[in-house]
């Protein structure tokens, strides 16, 4: 395995370009202290509210936390809630340039209540129609007006930003520039990643995708040797507390969980993937790539909501 900080270290090199779905996650906390007369449900007397970038944007954030630069590729609607999200973008140095706006859809939102130290119910206000295709072309033309990009992200929540046509101009892309694409997939535009460098589903998607049930170490294996052979892809399956396991070449490997404490999940598979890429750009074999991404995801589980994990902090645990 290569020397892991000296992979951090080249991280500021790399320029990583992200595409996706855009989301604006809302955080409301408050304090429960009785249930509602009118219904069987707690009352959440409110004390804070905030804002994160999730999805494709917490990626982004991500990568530029660890000390690389993103270039976000998405959809926003033009209302409130893209000038909210454009705010904190623009308030941590992540460009908005490449982020196009559909006055016929709405940016996504994901509201979460907080209490009790614990999700009480999640609200989500979103679009789910694939683009229209002046955007694809669009995407397109501002990709390749891009000359030293390391990586290429696609952070598929099955939303509507990736299309089939997308998918297969970005792998022609990325094979005349000689770049990995690596992608953080939906079961649904399975067959969309084939002949892709590298895709990271969790266990669930890993089931739906390869269309089986893995109640044992013998059957994860069994599936990603699948999901490998169909896609013509190295793979990488998040496993929650298991850790990941990798698949590539001939060789399998399974890589325990690095985090200490579990807070919040959410977010976890964005820091995973933005490390993923941001490692390979810089040269490290797969292995180290994913014990990296494991200790950065070791450390996103140990915070609420999707906050980014920064070079310091992976630093100190490498």
């Amino acid at each position: 395995m290569k020397d892991l900080k000296k992979i951090i270290n080249s991280f500021k090199n790399e320029k990583i370009a992200v595409f996706g779905d855009i989301i604006l996650d809302k955080y409301i906390y408050g304090n429960v202290e009785r249930i509602s007369p009118e219904a069987p449900v707690p009352i959440v007397h409110v004390t804070k509210e905030n804002y994160q970038p999730g999805g494709a944007a917490n990626v982004a954030m991500n990568i530029q936390s660890l000390g690389g630069k993103a270039l976000l590729f998405g959809i926003v609607g033009a209302d409130s809630k893209r000038e909210a999200l454009f705010s904190i973008l623009e308030k941590n140095a992540l460009s908005v340039s490449c982020i196009l706006i559909d006055d016929q859809r709405s940016t996504i939102q994901k509201t979460r209540v907080i209490g009790l130290n614990q999700q009480l119910l999640r609200i989500d206000h979103e679009s789910t129609e694939y683009i229209r295709s002046h955007f694809e072309k669009t995407f397109l033309e501002k990709l390749k007006d891009q000359t030293d990009l390391s990586a290429i992200i696609v952070s598929d929540y099955a939303k509507g930003t990736i299309t089939k046509r997308l998918m297969e101009e970005l792998k022609n892309f990325s094979r005349i520039k000689s770049i990995p694409l690596i992608i953080d997939p939906k079961p649904k535009h399975r067959n969309w990643y084939k002949d892709t460098t590298l895709i990271t589903p969790n266990l669930k998607e890993a089931c739906l995708m390869t269309n089986s049930e893995i109640a044992s170490g013998e059957d994860l294996e069994i599936c990603g040797k699948n999901l490998k052979q169909d896609l013509k892809t190295d793979i990488i399956i998040t496993t929650g507390k298991a850790g990941m396991s990798i698949f590539h070449a001939e060789n399998i490997w399974h890589i325990p969980t690095a985090a200490r404490e579990v807070y919040d999940v959410s977010g976890a598979g964005d820091t995973v993937i933005a490390t993923l890429a941001l490692s390979i750009a810089a040269g490290a074999d797969l292995k180290s790539a994913a014990h990296l991404a494991n200790e950065a995801a070791g450390i996103k589980v140990g915070k609420v909501g999707t906050q980014p994990v920064y070079i310091k902090e992976l630093l100190n645990v490498c």
